[in-house]
C-alpha cells in the first residue's frame, strides 16, 4: 500500500513540474499541451497553430444548396404581390389561358395518350396534353372523359400553394 502511495505521489509531482514553467525560462513549445477546441484565448506570446481550411468554400458557388420542395421562400414578404403576372399582360396562345377560362370541347385517344381540345377566351381551339403549362397552372392529366389541372394559388393563407381542378367533357353549364 505504501508503495502504491509513493508511486502516486511521484506521478503527481512529475505532472505538476511539467505544467509549471521554470523560473526565468519559457516553457518549451514541444512540451506545452495543445489548446483544447473550447479554449477561449491563447496566452500572450504563445504560438497559435494555423486553422485548418474549411471543408467547403462558400465563395466557390458549389457549397450548400437549398431545395424548396414546393414551400414558399421565407425571406419574401407575404404582403407584396408578385407583379410579373398582371391581368392585362397575358401572352397569346395556351400560355395566356387561365385554368378557370378553359372549356373542354373534346378528348381524343392517340398513340401517345389522350389529347384534349379546349376553347380559350379568344374563342380559338387549342390541343392540350399532360404537362402543358397554362397562365396560372398546368395540365396534370388527360383522361377519357376529363382533364385534370393544377392551378397555382397566390393566397398566403392557404395551406397548399395550389388546387387541383378537374374539368369534365360533358359538363353542363347549369351546374356551377
Amino acid at each position: 500500500m505504501k508503495r502504491v502511495l509513493a508511486l502516486l505521489m511521484a506521478a503527481v509531482g512529475l505532472l505538476a513540474s511539467s505544467f509549471a514553467p521554470a523560473q526565468g525560462k519559457p516553457a518549451p513549445a514541444a512540451s506545452a499541451p495543445a489548446p483544447r477546441a473550447g479554449a477561449s484565448a491563447a496566452a500572450p506570446g504563445a504560438e497559435v497553430a494555423p486553422t485548418p481550411e474549411p471543408a467547403e468554400d462558400p465563395t466557390n458557388g458549389r457549397g450548400y444548396t437549398y431545395d424548396p420542395a414546393g414551400r414558399r421562400d421565407p425571406f419574401r414578404s407575404l404582403l407584396v404581390r408578385n407583379d410579373n403576372k398582371q391581368p392585362g399582360a397575358r401572352p397569346p396562345g395556351i400560355a395566356g389561358i387561365g385554368v378557370d377560362d378553359v372549356t373542354v370541347q373534346g378528348i381524343w385517344k392517340t398513340r401517345s395518350g389522350y389529347v384534349a381540345q379546349i376553347r380559350g377566351t379568344d374563342n380559338k381551339s387549342y390541343l392540350l396534353r399532360a404537362g402543358d403549362l397554362l397562365w396560372d397552372g398546368e395540365v396534370t392529366r388527360v383522361g377519357p372523359n376529363e382533364v385534370g389541372f393544377r392551378q397555382n394559388l397566390n393566397d398566403p393563407q392557404s395551406v397548399k400553394p395550389f388546387r387541383d381542378v378537374t374539368k369534365q367533357l360533358n359538363a353542363t353549364t347549369a351546374k356551377q
